[in-house]
């Protein structure tokens, strides 16, 4: 009876997915950091309907200890029925969708070595999903129901060692083999604690493929220091979010053959941070620092690499398209805030013969940056500039003497803001 009402009220639904929970802390004492206890399990995720979401690569837990089935016990084994549990028992329900292709695997790792947990694979399909399961119409692509091993700290899941696709109660094996999986595809995993008295566990999906390893590094502009901001990650074609994490720090991702991608950093206070990545540009260089500019009067909007410029016989100073992506970001921010007022600053290299004409060289260099931006669609009133003070020329020059090289300085052009309206 009970089965046929879950039924009735159900048959609509299809999995929710929400917010990942924020870990439970203790107190600690001032100046050092709070212990993570738990992650709050999400609300009904004992039911296949309302299935935990999970991201690649991104471990989800210790979770706190599930405790039932559940409003039902969706699973029950019958005759025909292979390869499950012969009932559930403590359960937590999660949900996966496949960023790209590669082999799946999936770590279950226990707080408590002693807890048994077992683990059951299913492909999603469809809404109809949950209510197939409750009628023994689906069979898992995947199920660990061996005995927790000691040797290996009660860890289970599937992965590259793996050699059966189904491990048995008499199995020793810790591991099913993996699955290979495709970009969009989603995949249902349940496991289940045998111990009514247990504690969580801790999950991570992960799918192995060839890739560049990229480290995102966030950094305060003004502070100079590493920062922690809300991140995404997105495949640039079909705008898919690969991942995406809360107040995080530095993050390691990873960057895939014939794909481009974008990282969006934002932080209350900042100007969001976007840009686009691919394999080639990973492969170069393994860091990405990203530098969080702070909405304020002083803060410097970001030049991703050196200007360059012509000067013509009647002295006309243009703005050399090789300089253009380097001023992609700042474009990009003046275009989100059309309110802000910036100073373009014009700065040259100089030994010195005649500061006067440096100076007003430099000036041409920030009115041929300004009508560049004008042509991007920035509107001109937003936009000051100024060339170098004959003060700054002589700061300038007095530290090239001072320099072991001797060499003369190529300063970059500058950005800073003005006013926030």
């Amino acid at each position: 009876m009970k089965k046929k009402l879950f039924l009735t009220l159900m048959l609509s639904l299809t999995i929710i997915v929400g917010a990942y929970a924020q870990p439970r802390t203790t107190k600690t004492n001032k100046g050092k950091k709070p212990q993570i206890l738990e992650t709050p399990l999400p609300a009904r995720s004992a039911d296949c309907f309302f299935a935990a979401p999970l991201q690649v690569d991104i471990p989800f837990g210790p979770t706190e200890p599930p405790r039932g089935y559940g409003f039902v016990s969706e699973i029950s084994k019958d005759a025909k029925t292979k390869n499950v549990f012969d009932q559930e028992h403590n359960s937590v329900w999660y949900i996966l969708t496949i960023p790209y292709d590669g082999k799946l695997c999936i770590d279950v790792t226990p707080k408590a070595i002693a807890d048994d947990y077992d683990m059951l694979v299913y492909k999603y399909t469809n809404k109809y999903f949950c209510n197939r399961i409750i009628g023994n119409k689906v069979t898992p692509i995947r199920s660990v129901m061996s005995a927790g091993n000691t040797e290996t700290k009660g860890i289970t899941g599937i992965g590259l060692k793996g050699k059966l696709p189904h491990v048995p109660k008499t199995s020793t094996a810790a591991y099913a083999s993996y699955i290979d999986v495709t970009e969009g595809e989603q995949y249902v995993i349940v496991v289940d604690n045998l111990a009514s008295g247990g504690l969580g566990h801790t999950i991570l999906a992960t799918v192995n493929t060839d890739f560049a390893p990229l480290t995102v590094l966030p950094i305060d502009s003004i502070k100079r220091e590493r920062t922690t901001a809300n991140f995404t990650l997105k495949d640039k074609e079909s705008d898919n979010v690969i991942m995406e994490k809360q107040d995080a720090g530095a993050q390691l991702v990873k960057i895939l053959p014939l794909k481009n991608y974008t990282i969006l950093l934002r932080k209350e206070g900042y100007f969001n941070y976007q840009r686009d990545i691919s394999h080639a540009q990973a492969v170069k260089d393994s860091i990405l620092t990203a530098r969080l500019v702070q909405i304020k009067a002083g803060s410097k909007l970001p030049i991703n690499g050196y200007l360059y410029f012509d000067v013509d016989e009647l002295n006309n100073v243009t703005l050399l398209p090789d300089s253009y992506n380097a001023l992609d970001d700042a474009v990009k921010t003046l275009q989100e805030y059309p309110h802000i007022i910036v100073e373009i600053i014009g700065r040259i290299p100089t030994e010195g013969f005649s500061l006067r004409k440096d100076a007003e060289n430099s000036r041409l260099r920030a009115e041929a940056i300004k009508k560049y931006l004008i042509g991007r669609g920035i509107p001109e009133t937003n936009l000051k500039t100024r060339g170098s003070y004959i003060k700054e020329l002589e700061a300038q020059l007095s530290t090239q003497k001072k320099s072991k090289s001797g060499s003369v300085l190529t300063p970059n052009c500058e950005i800073k803001i003005l006013k926030t309206q």
